[in-house]
């Protein structure tokens, strides 16, 4: 197999999910491997099947009371990292 560009950017950003030291052999194997599963369990795939489940998830922040996100940890957090001057 030829490595070209996408190919090792794909390998860089698959890096820190495999297990360390591996050869660039097997980091393939276990990338192809997980792409068949990911396949294989029916995840969508047609831009139509994405754009629902986008709006499934956008549609659970509109209720912020069932986003499952404490806001107030988070707007506190916001306020310790950038407090207002």
């Amino acid at each position: 197999m030829t490595e070209d560009p996408e190919l090792a950017r794909a390998l860089r950003s698959a890096a820190p999910h495999l297990p360390p030291g591996l050869p660039r052999s097997q980091q393939v194997r276990e990338l192809a491997i997980a792409g068949a599963r990911t396949l294989a369990e029916g995840h969508p795939h047609t831009d139509e099947e994405r754009r629902a489940l986008l709006e499934r998830l956008a549609g659970r922040f509109m209720e912020p009371e069932t986003a499952g996100i404490d806001w107030d940890l988070l707007r506190d957090g916001k306020l310790r990292a950038w407090p207002l001057p």
